[in-house]
């Protein structure tokens, strides 16, 4: 960074009109932008340090911090020249001398945890899923300091039983179990009672707990948002301003310039639970299509429950059934979208219940609207009440094309376009539990990258199994068609191919769907 961003970004934070300077060159430079993010978290604890007291004062503390931390770098005479140059002048006109000085680094230096030798364990990693190119383990130590995730979900349980679960990428500075600082990222905070008064800072906001669940997402440029889940939160946008009290489906925007803005409460963006973590292969099925009998295709794997279903072919005409081609592993079917499908006995897996599917598809690039519906499906027809994966074949729903998991009056739709007659990986996961919920209990894997949706529904997952009209699982069909023909009635097959369809009654975690893809098998 040069002496004259560093001097931006001084002048910035001591309240001068430059911010059309300083946004010009954070558009293009992100080192820049992460820095003026973390000298916002500094200003803040700054402004906190020196409140009520002389610079002598804040020099005495600013050196009893060092002489506990041992630091053999600093000497005492380092401070009192920055201290006494800036002098008894307004905080303003004192951050920015101390910028020119370089003691906002000094000043960083004990008031970021990550740079002392306080190695005091605050809590650990207690769930991971979908991480892409990361270190993170379960179980790990989190101390003071930096924690920095790529892309996927990492829970974190504090030691006073708060529980984090951020989605990446993201950055956080620990700085207690009771305070951190969002810098990049998502996060949802469940604060049980003993925890009360818990406090997450970003660049642009503060926000402290008042017994509840709230999530907060920090952009690249600093901006932020908060909205409350549960309980009630109170918030503000820098300490020169007044709380502000939150409560269960209100939310609040803020930028840099420590403007507020009211917005439309989204728990819907915000992941709240991960899958548990269990030991061993769990029970599946799995179709190949790469033996053929005359009626039907068997079924392999250990079953669920003990029980194989085989695919039995189905037509309208009363024909052999979908075609044979060649698949990312022997033979593969493909659908004609107009007649052909197949059928199991095996009626799915049911109401809230975990679940992971998986499969190879071919999506025509010639895709029509009219043929794609039913990759995949089970359940009842009826609101909330089934379970169909499909090429999205609704513009209301979303993009075209894409992985879409529909549960008749509520969806979640993925970005990746699959109209290019080409083979792509899908595994569709969803958590288990009463609280399981389209928008934050569903993961999509595309190619064994964690999919990003761009539509999803505030729905509980209820598939229902037990009525009379509940359907078994079914391919290539969709599962409102009820078998009469008519011309008012679109939507009915799919057209594309299938390959090595596998439905477990397990949540897995990525790097199982990663092998799955990968050798065709199911890992522990």
């Amino acid at each position: 960074m040069t002496f004259k961003e560093e001097q931006l970004i001084a002048d910035y934070l001591a309240g001068k009109d430059v911010a059309g300077e300083l946004l010009a060159l954070l558009h293009d430079k992100p080192d820049l932008r992460e820095e003026l993010a973390r000298q916002q978290v500094i200003n803040r604890q700054l402004k906190a340090a020196v409140a009520g007291r002389s610079a002598e004062g804040f020099t005495n503390g600013v050196l009893d911090l060092l002489e506990d931390n041992n630091d053999p770098d600093y000497s005492e005479s380092d401070y009192q020249k920055a201290v006494s140059k800036a002098g008894h002048h307004s905080w303003g006109g004192w951050l920015a001398s101390a910028a020119c000085m370089g003691l906002i680094f000094v000043s960083f230096w004990f008031l970021s945890p990550q740079l002392t030798s306080n190695d005091r364990v605050l809590g650990s990693v207690s769930n991971i899923t979908g991480l892409v190119e990361s270190s993170v383990k379960a179980g790990q130590a989190i101390n003071h300091g930096s924690f920095v995730m790529g892309q996927g979900f990492v829970e974190v349980t504090l030691t006073n039983d708060v529980v984090l679960l951020l989605e990446g990428p993201a950055r956080v500075e620990f700085y207690s179990a009771d305070h951190i600082a969002l810098t990049q990222g998502k996060l949802v905070a469940r604060v049980p009672e003993n925890a009360t008064g818990f406090s997450v800072d970003t660049p642009s906001s503060e926000i402290i707990d008042l017994g509840t669940e709230f999530g907060v997402s920090v952009a690249d440029s600093g901006e932020s948002q908060v909205h409350v889940i549960d309980g009630e939160i109170k918030v503000r946008a820098g300490k020169d301003d007044h709380y502000e009290h939150l409560i269960q489906n209100q939310a609040r925007a803020f930028d840099l310039q420590q403007q507020v803005a009211q917005i439309e409460s989204q728990p819907e963006r915000f992941m709240r639970a991960l899958p548990g973590l269990k030991e061993g292969t769990p029970d599946y099925l799995h179709w190949s299509f790469d033996v053929e009998e005359p009626d039907a295709f068997p079924c392999n794997g250990p079953g669920i429950q003990g029980v194989c279903y085989p695919a039995n072919k189905k037509s309208l005409s009363g024909r052999a059934g979908p075609n044979m081609i060649a698949g990312p592993f022997g033979h593969a079917v493909f659908f004609d979208g107009k007649q052909a499908w197949l059928e199991t006995s095996f009626p799915g897996v049911g109401e809230n219940k975990p679940r992971t599917v998986a499969f190879w598809v071919k999506v025509p690039s010639d895709f029509s609207v009219e043929e794609g519906f039913g990759i995949l499906s089970w359940g009842l027809s009826d609101v909330l009440s089934a379970w169909q994966i499909s090429p999205n074949p609704l513009s209301q729903s979303g993009p075209l094309g894409r992985i879409r998991v529909g549960t008749n009056m509520g969806e979640i739709v993925g970005t990746t376009d699959l109209r290019d007659d080409q083979w792509h990986h899908i595994a569709i996961v969803l958590f288990g539990g009463e609280e399981a919920d389209l928008s934050t209990h569903i993961l999509m894997y595309v190619d064994g990258r964690l999919e990003r949706s761009t539509n999803k529904s505030i729905a509980r997952v209820n598939t229902q199994l037990n009525h009379p009209q509940s359907k078994p699982l079914m391919m290539g069909r969709n599962l409102a068609f009820s078998g009469e023909v008519k011309a008012s009635y679109p939507r009915r097959f799919f057209r594309g191919g299938l390959d090595e369809v596998f439905i477990f009654n397990r949540a897995l975690a990525r790097h199982q769907i990663l092998h799955l893809m990968q050798y065709n098998e199911a890992s522990d």
